[in-house]
């Protein structure tokens, strides 16, 4: 079994998980403010989902945050957000900084507990990470296969390698189109027929 965790799987987990907690998080509210403020919060959210490494909608997120009329749980989830494109930047401090302020308001969102197990891993904190990932499942989240794709690299990173090949084994089952996902059970010597 080849015990090393790719660099690019990895890097794949914090994208993928912050991604999917942003395709989730409903679109900031629409109160009276600047076509630029509004035009801001659209990019940060947009490039979010996306999962790409972009300056730009970062600097984005940073001018959407500095308006005052933003409501505390807008500003949380643009939070989110920002946490999303940091990781993606390779900057999983930065994330952890803005997941722990939204925290306080959306701890119940499953969302929240993926996107914090993907930064978790980033920043090497697998304890942690598998912990959010199982809270994000106990909240419901769907999809789900995410979770149990950060779970997963979580416990394959502690030596835990039977519930590893497990957990790969659940999100493959979950996403069958995701050739990433499919073929991680397979790295697992031992597991196969």
């Amino acid at each position: 079994m080849d015990t090393r965790i790719p660099h690019t799987l990895a890097r794949f987990a914090a994208i993928t998980g912050l991604a999917a907690c942003i395709a989730q998080a409903p679109a900031a509210l629409a109160q009276e403010r600047s076509p630029a403020v509004r035009s801001a919060i659209s990019e940060c959210e947009h490039a979010a989902r996306g999962g790409g490494e972009n300056s730009r909608a970062l600097g984005a997120c940073d001018f959407a945050l500095r308006d005052s009329s933003l409501g505390e749980e807008e500003r949380a989830r643009l939070q989110i957000n920002r946490a999303a494109l940091s990781a993606a930047r390779g900057d999983g401090r930065a994330a952890m900084s803005d997941l722990m302020a939204a925290q306080g308001l959306l701890n119940e969102l499953p969302e929240l507990h993926l996107t914090l197990s993907a930064a978790q891993i980033r920043t090497g904190d697998f304890n942690g990470a598998q912990a959010s990932a199982r809270r994000a499942l106990e909240l419901g989240l769907e999809p789900s296969h995410l979770a149990h794709f950060n779970r997963a690299i979580a416990l394959e990173r502690l030596g835990q390698y039977d519930a590893a090949y497990e957990a790969y084994r659940e999100a493959a089952r979950l996403a069958p189109e995701n050739a990433l996902l499919a073929a991680q059970p397979r790295r697992f010597a031992r597991h196969q027929p």
